[in-house]
């Protein structure tokens, strides 16, 4: 577990960087982190998934993105793990088959890690105090869902024959603007309201395990 670094506001930089002085270590509260991560995720991805459904657990606004992505920029590996864990679980709600979940295993691994990965890369401020830390959030997020779009949807369910080539566009952009658009409603509010407190928690992660 992580020792807190003791100062009125934290840079973007210092956010991510390991202070002298500070250790940090995977703990218990990790792996607590991962199962929450899993059963908020399952619950609200299974909101989309039987609210706005197209079909295959793709839906047209997808509630599950926020966990995987938030999830992931403050709480690195454990996010990613846990956003491509509980899509298992939200889309057996939907009725879509294991096989086809398993399939989709690359695409959510990927809208979770891209986010975590650009703000450790770049130094975003999960405050997002700028433009910079908005802009960086949503490229992550537009260029994440676009592969997810393309993978599960054009290489998962067509390659599987689930689809036939008039729905295709459909589900395409369904998997993309369903993760979008759930994205900026709920990624941008989440982050900058609830960071602030987060950072300064023995939960958070730095770099990509503690």
């Amino acid at each position: 577990m992580a020792t807190a670094v003791k100062k009125t506001d934290l840079t973007a930089e210092e956010i991510w960087t390991v202070q002298p002085g500070e250790r940090r270590s995977v703990g218990v509260i990790h792996i607590v982190v991962l199962a929450l991560l899993i059963g908020i995720g399952f619950v609200v991805g299974a909101f989309g998934s039987i609210s706005f459904p197209l079909g295959f657990g793709v839906n047209f606004f997808w509630t599950g993105i926020a966990v995987q992505q938030v999830g992931a920029v403050w709480f690195g590996g454990w996010g990613v793990l846990a956003g491509a864990i509980f899509p298992f679980f939200s889309n057996a709600i939907a009725g879509t088959p294991f096989y086809v979940s398993l399939a989709y295993v690359p695409a959510n691994a990927v809208q979770a890690f891209l986010p975590a990965w650009a703000f450790r890369r770049f130094k975003a401020d999960p405050r997002l105090k700028s433009g910079r830390d908005y802009l960086i959030l949503f490229i992550a997020m537009v260029v994440s869902s676009a592969f997810g779009a393309l993978w599960s949807p054009l290489v998962v369910l067509r390659g599987f024959g689930l689809l036939t080539t008039e729905s295709l566009p459909l589900f395409i952009w369904g998997w993309f603007g369903g993760n979008v658009v759930a994205g900026v409603v709920f990624n941008f509010i989440l982050l900058k309201a609830l960071s602030a407190v987060v950072i300064r928690t023995p939960a958070f992660v730095k770099r990509w395990w503690s």
